[in-house]
């Protein structure tokens, strides 16, 4: 028996062909973006708590996802997690690798991350156990930070601004006691440059009047005056020094001169000293001769008579 088809049966059996292979074409692309068709190893690990563990939560590597949580069992020692990881990336599951409960917000999307180990270390085989590490909770980070002292600083600190805030406010404090001071003084200064632009004061008549002026120009004039007899100084100086030269060559060699004839004075001395003892011997003799004569017979009567001594009166020496 032969079947035959009408047309409508063939557009609706083609229609049901085309709909049948898209949806697998779906599913297919569905399961790979799912890796539904990717082999799975189980491997397990034990943690202390739950940590809001729940079944098919991700398990991650270097934040990318490798696997999920088949099952927590509660244990009297901890809490036993079965752990399905992608065969692609059982390499690295080795013995020093770590498990750990992460999030990335303080509550809520627990995953299990896992620390990769060395190369060096040996492969944990599939249904291996995989060391595991505490979750750092709320407290340990508060404490790593110290974030509760921290706190305690930053309340004294408002403390002591809201001290520091009421003395201020305080119209009687030393912040509007300063301020009065300080009020008073600026107006102390804006009457003395009043005063100095008015030319009024000491001070006001000295800035005001042209008198010092004119002294500071005339003592300015005889600066320059006195720089320009220096200069004709320096000028004449080379000339005075070879003068000085001169004159100390003349004086050197008249030194010398005294230093040569002193050589020749002890001659001199003995020279004279027997010159003056020939005189005096010669005056011995003529006194002798004179003396003689004055007893001769001859020559004494014409000898003129000899004046009479006057008495010296001794009062008159005194």
């Amino acid at each position: 028996m032969q079947l035959t088809f009408t047309r409508r049966e063939k557009i609706v059996g083609i229609f049901m062909v085309v709909l049948t292979a898209m949806l697998l074409t779906t599913v297919v692309m569905l399961g790979r973006g799912k890796d539904w068709f990717k082999t799975y190893l189980t491997y397990y690990t034990v943690f202390q708590e739950a940590y809001d563990l729940s079944p098919n939560a991700v398990v991650k590597l270097y934040k990318a996802d490798i696997g999920k949580v088949k099952e927590i069992v509660v244990e009297e020692n901890g809490v036993k997690v079965e752990l399905a990881i992608l065969d692609d990336y059982a390499s690295r599951i080795r013995a020093d690798s770590t498990a750990v409960v992460a999030s990335p917000t303080f509550v809520g999307s627990e995953y299990v991350s896992i620390k990769p180990g060395g190369v060096e270390s040996p492969l944990i085989p599939p249904k291996g156990f995989i060391p595991s590490e505490k979750r750092r909770s709320v407290h340990d980070i508060l404490d790593e930070f110290q974030v509760e002292e921290t706190a305690k600083k930053l309340i004294a600190a408002v403390q002591d601004l809201s001290e520091i805030i009421a003395v201020l406010k305080d119209p009687e404090g030393p912040f509007f006691t300063a301020l009065a001071g300080l009020s008073g003084t600026l107006g102390y200064m804006e009457m003395i440059a009043s005063d100095l632009e008015k030319g009024e004061g000491s001070l006001g008549t000295l800035l005001r009047s042209e008198e010092p002026l004119q002294k500071l120009y005339v003592e300015i004039d005889k600066i320059g005056k006195i720089l320009e007899e220096i200069d004709r100084a320096a000028d004449k100086a080379p000339g005075i020094m070879d003068d000085v030269e001169d004159a100390i060559a003349i004086v050197k060699r008249t030194l010398s001169n005294m230093e040569e004839g002193s050589y020749d004075v002890p001659c001199i001395t003995r020279s004279t000293r027997d010159g003056v003892r020939e005189i005096r011997d010669a005056v011995e003799e003529i006194n002798k001769v004179v003396k003689s004569a004055q007893k001769s017979f001859l020559v004494r009567p014409n000898l003129p008579a000899e004046p009479e001594h006057e008495a010296i009166d001794m009062g008159l020496r005194k």
